[in-house]
Order: structure tokens, then sequence, then C-alpha cells
């Protein structure tokens, strides 16, 4: 018995439940970014692969560089971002970006392969999944 509250004994610290808030906390934030992610590999346009390969993650603070990497299907980015993700602390912020400087035309439409954006799409589609 942890302690009395208006009669009732604790069943469980809550110092302990709080480890487990903390854990769910970061599980459902990987989660969504990795649900994000995949949104943003399916609508992305790949001609090289370059674009789809620069949408970084990063936890904490943003990145200011872009790699010369390229990945057409996405796997490759998807395993980047799972292990970015790998070192994630309860309520971090989490970046993904892209710093590519024709990132902004593509996601203003400039793209017939991605005639709508990217991130907004991706975004909203996330968002309205987890808020259900």
């Amino acid at each position: 018995m942890a302690r009395q509250r208006g009669g009732r004994a604790w069943s469980t610290p809550p110092s302990l439940f709080a480890g487990v808030i903390a854990e769910a906390v970061v599980e459902r934030q990987r989660s969504i970014v990795l649900a994000i992610m995949g949104e943003i590999v399916l609508r992305a346009p790949v001609d090289t692969g370059r674009f789809l390969a620069n949408n970084i993650v990063s936890i904490g603070s943003p990145v200011y560089y872009s790699l010369d990497d390229y990945d057409k299907t996405g796997q490759a980015t998807i395993s980047r971002a799972e292990s970015a993700l790998s070192g994630l602390q309860p309520f971090t912020v989490t970046y993904i970006q892209n710093n590519l400087v024709y990132a902004g035309p593509l996601e203003d439409r400039h793209s017939r392969q991605a005639p709508a954006g990217i991130y907004g799409i991706a975004f909203y589609g996330v968002t309205q999944a987890y808020t259900k």
C-alpha cells in the first residue's frame, strides 16, 4: 500500500504511474511521426529520389543541411526516421523537414506528381486519424 487518499489506498505509487505515462507519450509521438513520414513517402514526387531522401527527422532542434542521398522507394528515409527517433524523450519537439531549395515549390503544388502538395496533406490526414 502506497498511501491513503480519501480512505482508500493507492495500489500503485503515482511515481510508477508517471513512468508509464512518459513511455506512452513517447510511443504515441513516435507513431505519429512515423505515420506522417509514411504519408510523405506516399505523396512525395519521385524522379531521382533526392527529394524523398531529404525528408529528415530530428529531435530537439532543426537541422540546416541537405543530404546527397537518393531514395526512390522511401525505405531508407523511413529507416533514418526510425533511427532518429530512437533517442526520443517525452515531450521533446520533433522536426520533419526538407532543406532542398525546391521543397517549398513542391509543397506549393509545382509538381504534376504532387498537385496538392505533400506536407499539408500528410499532416492533415494523420491528425484526423489520431484525433478520433
